[in-house]
């Protein structure tokens, strides 16, 4: 595995293609996107500190709250502004950078909450999930985290296919039932088609990353990667969000699929930084893969969803 520290990550596109991650250390605008996120999670968890408050809540009401601040910092007009403020400073070219909004992520300690909106990830590659081969992700931890509550990825599969349940998953499916009803699986198994790795990995020698509180890894779709086990007997919170190139998807440059069975895309996601503006439907139609579903959800929206 390929390690690159800083950099014009959009010169390296190519190589985090191909398995390079990109190690981005703290910055302003980084800091802000993070401290706004904490602001948004302190006052939902208040009057107990978010990072034990599993120790002291009933898991139903921590669920109640978790629930309430994701789509909050999703859909909060000040999270997209300092999502593309952290972009400018990074360099991306807001014309040909399509983003789709910065997700919020919990992962309790110690098997407090496993599923729904605490899911903790099995290995997996983003691209079984309908994503496609152009989108490159950035993860961020919110407070500060050790190798005992991170993600871990494995190096071996970068270029080597696993047997896998993607071919069970489409994309409209999943925005018509799994996103919305993640609040309802609290405890258990979390039973709503999440596509993973059909028997365990031969090779599970995993690398874990540490990032300081604004500071983000970057990597492909493609990279096989998976939620450590949190043993560090608080909460971690994190942000994630996806881009892509829409140069590279008119060319079809991208991570070569080894594996990837799923159907749909979820390119409908993305927006043209510059001024929020979707792919061209004509562009998105040929990377829309499989027989056509007329229960689903295109695309997924807390309020009027575009039915498909």
């Amino acid at each position: 595995m390929t390690v690159g520290l800083n950099g014009d990550i959009d010169a390296h596109e190519r190589a985090i293609y191909r398995g390079q991650i990109n190690l981005v250390p703290p910055s302003a605008a980084g800091m802000r996107l993070c401290e706004h996120a904490q602001a948004m999670i302190e006052e939902a968890f208040h009057p107990h500190d978010p990072r034990t408050a599993q120790h002291v809540l009933d898991v139903s009401d921590f669920v109640s709250r978790a629930a309430e601040v994701k789509p909050r910092f999703i859909h909060d007009a000040q999270t997209r502004v300092l999502q593309k403020q952290y972009l400018t400073e990074l360099g991306f070219d807001p014309e040909r950078t399509y983003i789709d909004v910065p997700r919020m992520r919990v992962v309790s300690s110690d098997g407090y909450l496993v599923s729904g909106v605490g899911h903790k990830q099995p290995p997996h590659r983003d691209t079984w999930w309908s994503a496609p081969m152009q989108q490159i992700q950035f993860w961020l931890p919110i407070f500060p985290m050790t190798r005992e509550c991170s993600m871990e990825f494995y190096p071996h599969y970068v270029e080597t296919g696993v047997a896998n349940s993607s071919e069970d998953f489409n994309i409209y499916k999943w925005n018509a039932t799994g996103r919305k009803n993640a609040a309802k699986h609290v405890k258990g198994e979390d039973k709503r088609g999440i596509p993973q790795p059909r028997a365990a990995l031969e090779h599970p020698a995993a690398v874990q990353m540490v990032l300081p509180v604004g500071g983000a890894v970057v990597f492909s779709a493609n990279q096989m990667h998976a939620t450590s086990d949190n043993v560090t007997g608080t909460t971690r919170f994190s942000i994630d969000f996806r881009i892509v190139d829409i140069e590279h998807v008119r060319e079809g440059i991208g991570a070569a699929n080894v594996d990837n069975a799923s159907t749909g895309t979820a390119l409908r996601d993305f927006r043209r930084m510059a001024d929020d503006e979707p792919i061209a439907p004509e562009l998105v139609a040929q990377y829309d893969v499989g027989d056509e579903v007329t229960d689903g959800v295109l695309r997924f929206e807390p309020g009027e969803p575009v039915k498909a």
